[in-house]
């Protein structure tokens, strides 16, 4: 059962877990012979291809946002933007085998709908152009809803996109105005109408607690007009105040005007009755679907997967990123592409790779990887498998992390018997179990690092 003193002892600073080893091991040791030997094994492979796009624009600064981007009304900055990134696909794409298939496309930022849809078409094109995607390719895109556009949704429905990721974050009118993002429902409602009308086949919707002067009241009518919208998916964030990183985040939100870990308890503990009284399953983490969306059959039938854009079933794919800050994840690599646009743009001119830092995953990595995978997406780790696939003794390789699960255990959230298994509690402290077997995080000569609180 989910209870306060449960909420309040596991509300730790832990990964979100979107890759093990989690970003800050990665070093700029990390070559370019080290991504061409993961895509040459990719290549060999044939794997299926995952493609992400950083549009980092937007016009204007939510102060809750964490994410690497570029705030200007001036449009000037768009082409030569769109000019490097283009190059970037070109490049990338003669290394890539043409018989592998792209099953996923994302664009993300920033704001994608900060480009007007000419420039969206034109961007979609180089991608079509360079690139073999499968005719049921999932194709996403994060839209604002104070600029995406009716011509934006038309062009993106005539450019084969088939989902939605709309940013709401809180409905409340003073919660909106302290995090500079003004968005009226009723803006935010004829965004999704249309968006049916056109036939996306999913649209999910953000929302952030813990954000500043929210209540367990005011929190409770956003998830009510949410639900009215009857979104496929929910992603229930909790918001991460780190202003000792963030400098926006120092400036504007003040911790005093946060609500205590008490109220935040409160409300997230009404968002989930609420999500679940109205036939949203708990997905794990802080995502919540419809009970016939593919990510809800997915965690049923233990395909689901987890990578840098949140749940997926897309777990075959390699995951090439472009743009700034872009993630790839290629086989037993991970690596990031630049963060500040001049660097990027002249490692483009050059026609060279634009990554600055990544990590080669080694047996023990790959074993963890694995183990914290399944705890995130499947909800339990059945150790004979573990064990003849990395032919080791599950009990004797892992007795530090099960001695520590001994108090989850304890405290009813998971279950020891012969498997590992999270229990319908332990569900809401999947980060914290995952985290045991983190060998960078439990180390103690372990970096000084910061994650987000769990809940």
């Amino acid at each position: 059962m989910l209870t306060n003193d449960l909420l309040e002892k596991y509300s730790v600073s832990i990964p979100r877990y979107t890759s093990y080893p989690t970003v800050p091991e990665w070093t700029e040791e990390f070559t370019k012979e080290d991504f061409f030997s993961a895509n040459d094994k990719a290549n060999k492979n044939k794997s299926p291809i995952s493609l992400y796009f950083h549009l980092p624009f937007c016009e204007s600064q939510c102060y809750f946002c964490a994410c690497n981007i570029v705030i200007s009304k001036k449009r000037d900055i768009v082409n030569p933007y769109l000019l490097h990134i283009k190059k970037e696909i070109k490049n990338l794409s003669n290394f890539i085998n043409k018989i592998r298939k792209v099953e996923q496309i994302h664009l993300g930022g920033g704001t994608p709908t900060y480009f007007n849809p000419d420039e969206l078409k034109d961007f979609f094109s180089t991608i079509r152009e360079n690139y073999n995607i499968s005719k049921n390719c999932e194709i996403g895109v994060e839209v604002d809803p104070r600029v995406t556009t009716l011509d934006h949704l038309k062009t993106l429905s005539d450019l084969g996109f088939n989902r939605l990721s709309m940013g709401v974050q809180d409905f409340d009118p003073n919660v909106q105005v302290s995090v500079n993002r003004i968005q009226p429902y009723e803006d935010t409602k004829n965004l999704f109408n249309h968006a049916r009308e056109l036939g996306f086949e999913s649209i999910n919707v953000d929302l952030i607690y813990g954000l500043p002067y929210q209540t367990k009241e005011s929190f409770s009518k956003t998830i009510d007009l949410v639900i009215k919208l009857n979104p496929d998916r929910i992603a229930l964030f909790h918001y991460a105040h780190l202003p000792q990183l963030i400098n926006h985040q120092a400036k504007h939100i003040s911790s005093e005007s946060l609500p205590s870990s008490d109220v935040k308890i409160k409300i997230f503990q009404h968002a989930v009755q609420s999500l679940t009284d109205n036939n949203y399953v708990f997905i794990g983490l802080d995502h919540f679907a419809k009970p016939d969306d593919e990510l809800t059959q997915a965690r049923k039938n233990k395909t689901l997967h987890r990578n840098f854009q949140g749940y997926t079933t897309k777990a075959q794919c390699d995951l090439y990123g472009f743009g700034i800050t872009a993630i790839s994840s290629i086989q037993n690599t991970f690596s990031q592409n630049l963060k500040k646009l001049n660097p990027y743009y002249d490692k483009i001119d050059l026609n060279e790779l634009s990554i600055y830092r990544g990590f080669v995953l080694n047996k023990d990595d790959l074993l963890r990887e694995e183990v914290i995978m399944k705890i995130l997406c499947h909800g339990v780790i059945i150790k004979t498998e573990i064990e003849e696939k990395y032919n080791i003794d599950f009990g004797s390789y892992f007795s530090f992390e099960l001695d520590k699960l001994k108090e989850f255990e304890r405290d009813g959230l998971v279950c020891l018997d012969n498997n590992i298994e999270v229990t319908d509690t332990g569900q809401f402290f999947l980060r914290n179990i995952a985290g045991i077997f983190d060998f960078y995080l439990q180390r103690k000569n372990g970096k000084q690092k910061i994650y987000s609180k769990s809940i």
